[in-house]
């Protein structure tokens, strides 16, 4: 299983949400490459970066530093946070970003999504499903989409989506632990599964790679401390894994 440390910018800084709300922002730099920079030293094998401004607003605010970060590193890198036209979308992979993550427009513009599918490849976009007590939210955490998880899984899969990136937005930034079934699910529901929301410790990781998870997204336990990336790393490497590439 693969360790994606989190880089989540707002106002352009480096910071943490709290349940997803803006409002309960934790900012841990002003130089967001330096931090992923660091991440790479300590081990990381691939990096997650989210534009928070860029999924509120609609479209990418952060990209200046979102490509500075793809210049300053040598891992591969995804990418979301208001992805919602092609030519963002392009302007991302087009400069190395490998994986860009949509989420509000899988849920909202399903046509576009399989047309950003069928022009630079499943390997290449990935759907985000960010989820609240079984609903899909959307447009930066802030509006139900009305679909459930179910719902959003079945039509997902019927664009050719591969790759989903399964947030749970009630423990994100929490620190309490993740949505192992709920990560489960879309991984027995038959797509390569990225988990995030409330990973906290070694063991957790070992739950989710043994739930068959391929990645998982790793952000405030890094920054508070709770866990280092050495030992984020061993405990996802241990036994088999969920599979992939990144």
């Amino acid at each position: 299983m693969i360790v994606f440390p989190a880089i989540d910018l707002l106002r352009g800084a480096c910071v943490r949400l709290y349940r997803g709300d803006y409002d309960r922002a934790t900012e841990y730099s002003r130089d967001p490459g330096a931090v992923a920079e660091q991440f790479v030293r300590e081990g990381a094998e691939a990096l997650h970066m989210v534009d928070l401004d860029g999924a509120r607003e609609g479209g990418p605010e952060n990209a200046e530093l979102v490509l500075d970060v793809r210049e300053r590193i040598d891992v591969p890198m995804q990418v979301g946070g208001g992805l919602r036209r092609t030519e963002d979308v392009a302007r991302y992979l087009e400069a190395g970003v490998d994986r860009v993550i949509i989420g509000t427009a899988s849920a909202e513009s399903p046509e576009w999504l399989a047309s950003v599918l069928d022009r630079f490849g499943p390997e290449r976009v990935a759907a985000g499903v960010d989820v609240k007590e079984d609903e899909v939210m959307v447009r930066g955490w802030l509006e139900g989409s009305g679909a459930t998880v179910d719902e959003a899984l079945e039509e997902l899969r019927g664009l050719g989506v591969e790759t989903v990136v399964y947030t749970d937005v009630t423990r994100d930034g929490t620190l309490s632990r993740p949505n192992v079934e709920g990560a489960r699910g879309v991984v027995q529901a038959g797509f390569r599964t990225l988990a995030a929301g409330g990973i906290s410790s070694p063991e957790h990781l070992r739950d989710l790679r043994r739930a068959g998870v391929y990645g998982a997204v790793v952000g405030s336990a890094l920054y508070e401390g709770e866990m280092t990336l050495a030992d984020a790393l061993a405990a996802a490497g241990e036994g088999e894994s969920g599979g992939g590439e990144s």
